[in-house]
């Protein structure tokens, strides 16, 4: 079962989408664990279809709430981009110390850590990246130094879901910190620039409807990365939010076979 601790809110109502839990995943399985990444401003929940299928297989899965996230927007505005990949680094620790083979897996930002904490930690076994923002599709990136200066927060990028119900299994801030923000471009920068240090196999799975990538980003990290393998599965019915949006499934079945071939 999903772990679960007690958690207060501490925000106003407009501020937040509150459907279901963001209390972190942590699901026991075989001797391969999935990391799993949630992304800026959301929390596991939005992984939560697929952490499930992925048990299913018989992987352990563990879905960590990032700093910040899963109370109020407050929290999130003096992160440091530097504590999520710290956070992670202590999870794939653990795991790795505890035998466990492991593979890491993000959403949207989520995708950005788990290709960092690929490059950190190269003993990792394979590198999955959903929805992966290599390079922006909102046009506000260009303009966010200037938006920190003049606001504290901004609306994040409307909902681009295909299937309507997806936002009953979401647990999401409706507004981005702007100084958090410009950390997080920067963050995406630096990625973009050391791409060539993810040395694992690679997975990529983006959607063709997806507003907030490109598909020049996706195809800079395929080219960049010096993966042994690199996989892309383009998807043609689902918006950003690909792990539970309307072809989940279909992510799902992929990410199962892209593990069982590396971990058998």
């Amino acid at each position: 079962m999903p772990s679960r601790r007690c958690w207060q809110p501490c925000w106003a109502d407009s501020d937040v989408v509150v459907s279901v839990s963001p209390d972190p995943v942590v699901l026991p399985g075989g001797s391969t664990t999935v990391v799993l990444i949630h992304g800026y401003t959301g929390s596991p929940a939005e992984l939560g279809l697929l952490a499930d299928s992925l048990q299913r297989e018989g992987y352990g899965v563990e879905c960590p709430l990032l700093d910040g996230h899963g109370t109020c927007l407050e929290d999130l505005m003096p992160v440091e981009p530097d504590q999520w990949l710290n956070q992670l680094d202590a999870v794939v620790d653990r795991l790795q110390h505890q035998g466990q083979s492991v593979v890491v897996g993000g959403l949207s930002l989520g995708a950005i850590l788990a290709l960092q904490v690929a490059r950190r930690r190269p003993c990792i076994q394979g590198v999955i990246t959903y929805s992966p923002p290599i390079i922006s599709g909102d046009p506000r990136a260009l303009i966010a130094p200037l938006l920190s200066r003049l606001l504290t927060s901004v609306p994040r990028p409307a909902d681009d879901f295909v299937d309507p119900t997806t936002a009953e299994r979401i647990w999401t801030y409706n507004r981005w910190p702007s100084r958090c923000s410009v950390k997080v471009l920067e963050l995406i920068a630096d990625t973009r620039h050391h791409l060539a240090e993810v040395t694992q196999p690679l997975l990529v799975m983006a959607s063709r409807l997806d507003r907030v990538i490109t598909a020049r980003g996706v195809n800079l990290l395929r080219q960049r990365v010096s993966s042994p393998s690199v996989e892309l599965q383009w998807l043609e019915n689902s918006g950003h939010l690909i792990t539970t949006d309307a072809e989940w499934r279909t992510v799902a079945d992929v990410t199962a076979e892209f593990i069982r071939r590396l971990c058998g």
